[in-house]
């Protein structure tokens, strides 16, 4: 098995804790334990004994899981440690050689890169930026076969944060029913969508979803490395057999914690703290760019804690991310680990101050150092 470097997360986890600014992640700037825990919960927190969980979850959380997926149960739910180990496990359980997978680009690449090892031949569909990062449908019917397996999609999208309209998410529920595969749907932002309306989940219209999320992008909780599949039972015990092989169980802390934040007041509280953030940083994101239009645009997010940024320059997106690393201790995603070149991902969840510094340095920079060249 040959296994191509993930070129997205290598490049976070060499650098994102060696800059002064880091704008690179997609998630909201996290919580603090102490901002979601009350004294008393804190105290049963440190009262806690250490010991294994169940391996596919505890009852309480997998129900509380379920609960945000309407007439699902627990028997629908594994727990996992974050939404990469669910899209490692989906994977494993329901891909094999020789499979075929469709998948909607730009994308969180780990399943694509994983099925690839595995001997599955992957077909990309993309998403139209003049659409508004909107897939074209008719697409589809040129890539599907016999073999064809599943439909992967991140909705809302990672890197452009843009959301489906209601009909196509049917329309792609129609095209999964119509040639019997499977939806993945990974819906790590789903409940960061900008105008207050959370989308429904694919699996809310098809049943022959699997489900990837988590606490770590629009709750803002990635430390707490807290994600779950929900699909078929049978499919969701497929993942638990394979779980047993890899982490075994999800942390006693974390479940702890998940159990808190996922009680449905609570978790609405932490979704109007996210939006907030998102759009007052938007919203600084667009009058920076409004500023340079003369070598940078994009299409405004809809959801999610990012933006994908199309420039101007003379040069290649990695190059263009080492130099504002190198020179300006700040770290931006390029538009490369994602296959378009042209592009960089600046993350919106950053906090306001840190992303008004890194736009200035950067704005700065690209006008000493290229657009004086051109």
């Amino acid at each position: 098995m040959e296994i191509q470097e993930f070129s997205l997360e290598r490049i976070q986890s060499l650098y994102e804790n060696l800059v002064e600014l880091n704008l690179s992640d997609s998630g909201v700037h996290p919580y603090k334990l102490k901002e979601l825990l009350t004294a008393e919960q804190l105290q049963q927190l440190a009262d806690l004994e250490l010991g294994y969980g169940w391996t596919n979850g505890s009852t309480q959380l997998r129900q509380s899981i379920a609960n945000l997926y309407p007439g699902k149960c627990a028997d629908n739910v594994i727990v996992t440690n974050g939404s990469a180990e669910a899209n490692f496990l989906m994977a494993m359980s329901l891909l094999k050689e020789g499979d075929e997978l469709i998948v909607i680009v730009p994308n969180y690449m780990q399943i694509a890169g994983w099925a690839r090892a595995m001997g599955v031949r992957v077909h990309e569909v993309a998403l139209v930026e003049e659409q508004g990062w909107l897939p074209d449908l008719d697409k589809l019917q040129e890539v599907v076969s016999d073999k064809t397996k599943i439909l992967t999609i991140c909705h809302p999208n990672n890197p452009t944060g843009s959301t489906l309209p209601l009909e196509q998410i049917q329309q792609l529920a129609d095209f999964a029913k119509q040639y019997d595969i499977y939806i993945h749907a990974d819906e790590v932002y789903k409940g960061a969508e900008f105008d207050g309306n959370e989308l429904p989940s694919f699996a809310d219209v098809y049943d022959k979803t699997i489900i990837t999320s988590g606490l770590s992008k629009a709750m803002a909780m990635p430390g707490l490395r807290i994600g779950w599949l929900v699909g078929l039972p049978d499919d969701i015990y497929l993942a638990w057999q394979r779980k047993d092989y890899t982490s075994i169980t999800t942390g006693a802390v974390s479940e702890y914690v998940a159990n808190i934040v996922l009680e449905p007041d609570f978790r609405k509280k932490v979704l109007q703290r996210s939006k907030d953030y998102l759009m007052a940083n938007l919203a600084l994101l667009q009058e920076w760019a409004a500023q340079n239009s003369d070598w940078i645009s994009f299409v405004p997010p809809k959801a999610g804690g990012m933006a994908f940024l199309k420039y101007r320059l003379p040069i290649n997106s990695t190059e263009l991310a080492h130099e504002f690393r190198n020179e300006l201790s700040v770290l931006i995603l390029p538009g490369d680990v994602y296959g378009l070149d042209g592009y960089f991902r600046v993350g919106i969840g950053a906090p306001t101050d840190h992303l008004q510094e890194g736009l200035s340095r950067i704005s700065h920079y690209v006008r000493t150092h290229h657009l004086d060249k051109r």
